[in-house]
């Protein structure tokens, strides 16, 4: 079945989704239109299959952000304006119900996501995407571009990584 990525809707079924992640389940079944439609703080796209368009089998979020400039390396910032902080967009949140796992959504919802984002950036001010990963899901965001920032604690169950707009805008001219 054809995978459709879209914005999320009041009448989507997400109370079913499980990725096998409480907070990430609680989130798209609790949080997510919320913070989408009456707080205005995050934008969340679910993924459907087209014959239960209804039925979220993946989400991400998006939502503004910004990054201290000193924790960016020194190459990614050496041609940018002296400020203390740099406009980002905030891969807030990527997850792919547990029986979709291995089917290539999880790839689909990234690849919409950081076109997306190269969207935003041709219309708003922001050079780069931040996500806060896993530490399992590190190795995964490597092999997109997603280049590891320092500075995380040791133990900590995230990793902030980044990846440049331009890199992005790069690839989607290349495809």
């Amino acid at each position: 079945m054809p995978l459709i990525i879209r914005r999320l809707e009041r009448t989507d079924r997400r109370e079913q989704f499980d990725c096998g992640d409480g907070p990430l389940n609680d989130y798209i079944r609790r949080y997510a239109w919320q913070n989408q439609e009456a707080h205005l703080v995050g934008v969340t796209y679910v993924g459907v299959e087209s014959d239960h368009p209804q039925t979220v089998i993946g989400y991400y979020t998006l939502a503004a952000s910004s990054i201290p400039t000193e924790s960016l390396p020194r190459d990614a910032v050496s041609h940018l304006p002296p400020y203390m902080v740099v406009p980002v967009v905030l891969l807030a949140r990527l997850a792919v119900h547990s029986e979709f796992k291995g089917r290539k959504v999880g790839p689909a919802l990234l690849g919409d996501a950081l076109g997306r984002c190269a969207d935003i950036g041709l219309h708003i001010g922001c050079r780069y995407v931040i996500v806060d990963a896993y530490q399992t899901a590190v190795d995964w965001y490597s092999e997109y571009g997603f280049i590891p920032l320092g500075g995380a604690a040791p133990g900590a169950k995230t990793q902030k990584m980044f990846i440049d707009l331009r890199t992005v805008e790069h690839g989607r001219k290349t495809q």
